[in-house]
């Protein structure tokens, strides 16, 4: 069974991104927090932002779900964000819509 996704707190959305790539205790799935940028994310190869605002991070395309994106690999990081976001305000639109994959081609969102 995996570990249960952890939540990291980041300054900037480029700081998350740089973390998620080089540090080996950030795992995919746990949960990336930028509060000064209203940006919550899951950590992935493409961190992803479940959040409109989305600094660095990529997003995902309006027909993906976060709950079942490979096979429900991030569902429970995905709840946790929910979680966090409420703790802080920050609204959850992107994962409200459904998303499946990062979007933006030219940063390789799916």
């Amino acid at each position: 069974m995996p570990d249960e996704p952890k939540v990291w707190t980041f300054y900037s959305t480029g700081e998350a991104y740089g973390a998620v790539q080089c540090r080996d205790d950030i795992q995919d799935g746990d949960v990336l927090v930028i509060e000064r940028e209203q940006v919550i994310g899951i950590a992935d190869t493409w961190p992803f932002a479940l959040t409109e605002n989305h600094g660095d991070l990529h997003t995902l395309k309006d027909h993906v779900d976060p709950r079942t994106l490979e096979g429900g690999k991030y569902a429970s990081g995905e709840a946790l964000a929910e979680r966090e976001a409420a703790r802080l305000n920050v609204p959850l639109t992107r994962a409200k819509a459904t998303a499946a994959a990062p979007a933006n081609e030219s940063k390789g969102d799916r």
